[in-house]
Parts: C-alpha cells; structure tokens; sequence
C-alpha cells in the first residue's frame, strides 16, 4: 500500500513500512502531546495541567507524520475508503495494547451536514465502524450533531481554533452514567475533542476518552 512490494495475502503493508510509521514517544496521558511527560512519565502535560481538557484521556496510534499522514489524506480528501479498514486495524490494534476498561459507546466527531455532503462520507465514523466492530460496542452517528459549519481548524491560530470550536455540538439525547469514546482521524490542538466531549459531560457523560488515529 505504500511502496508497492508484495506482502502476504492478508497484508496491506510490508515489514519494512511497518517499521518506518511515526509512533509517538511519551505522550501526555490526557491529550497524547509527543514527549509531554519525558521527565515525570505518568503525569499530563503542563498545558493539560493549565487547563485540563474535558476528555480523561487519549490514545492516539500514531504521529501525524509520513507515511500516515499521506494514508489519513487519502481517506479524507481522495475517497479512498478502502484505507478506512486499514487505519481503523491499525487504531484498534493499539487500543488492545492501552484500554483495559471498555466505554459504553463509540462516538465519532460528526462533520456538519454541509461538509458531509461535500465529502459524502465521514472518515471518522468509517475508522470508528472498524474499531465498533472489533470491541463489539455501538457506534453513533446521530447522537450528537455539529450545528455549526467551523473553519477548517489547520488554517487556525490555537486560540482561534478555540473560538472556532465553541459551541459547535449539540447532543439530541442524555448520556446518563455512560462512559464515551471519541473517535477521530487527527488531533491538532485538541480544541474540536475538548468541545465535543465537553457537549457530552453537559449531557451526563459519567467520562470521556480520545481514540485518535493520529496526533499533530
């Protein structure tokens, strides 16, 4: 799948390729920032410390980095949705390796409706169906809607993606007592996952977690 040499019969990528995707190097245990805890492992990071996210945690699979950065764009921009087995095996690989307390559910960051019919699809609800399948837990895509078209949260400042987020979901149901997962392609700053999980803990989530394929 990226350099083109033949693999077995139920490969997508090579051993060589194997070795060379972007793990991260001690993350922050709440927003999974590369070498946040390299002299206190265990402990968030000082921004996390600052101002703690909504979310308890994230496990984010890999640096957004090459080659997975080019496999993530692909996927998102390229309708390549073959790539979103592929990338949901990867995260719920890693997922077998971090979470030993399963959430109640699965909830990928819903696209508004004007960028999802612009798209047709979204990617993060096409990883997270893989990684639902696996752990055999239910994934919504309707719970929780973006009622807001924001900016494209790349081509921002960190405050302003902060701005950019605020108020951007809106839950259509209670989520009493329930543990959560989020489920998403990339994380940058962290400010879409903190809006999201902050619209579910208003809704009653008991606590919400981040599986991220990718950190920025």
């Amino acid at each position: 799948m990226l350099c083109r040499a033949r693999v077995g019969i139920n490969g997508d990528i090579c051993s060589a390729c194997e070795r060379m995707l972007p793990r991260i190097q001690s993350p922050c245990p709440r927003c999974a920032a590369q070498d946040a805890t390299h002299d206190a492992p265990g402990m968030s990071c000082g921004a996390c410390q600052k101002n703690p996210p909504a979310f308890v945690a994230t496990h984010a699979a890999f640096r957004y980095a090459a080659p997975v950065d080019k496999l993530i764009q692909d996927l998102k921009y390229n309708r390549r949705l073959e790539l979103s087995r592929v990338l949901g095996i990867y995260l719920t690989d890693y997922l077998k390796q971090q979470e030993h307390i399963l959430p109640d559910m699965i909830i990928p960051v819903p696209l508004h409706p004007t960028r999802l019919r612009e798209r047709g699809y979204n990617q993060a609800l096409e990883i997270a169906r893989f990684v639902g399948a696996h752990f055999r837990l239910p994934v919504s895509a309707t719970d929780v809607q973006r009622i807001r078209a924001t900016l494209p949260q790349t081509e921002l400042s960190r405050e302003q993606r902060r701005k950019n987020m605020h108020g951007a979901f809106r839950a259509r149901r209670a989520f009493t007592g329930l543990r959560i997962a989020i489920v998403d392609d990339v994380m940058t700053s962290g400010h879409t996952a903190d809006a999201l999980a902050r619209c579910l803990t208003e809704n009653g989530a008991a606590e919400v977690r981040v599986w991220v394929l990718a950190r920025a």
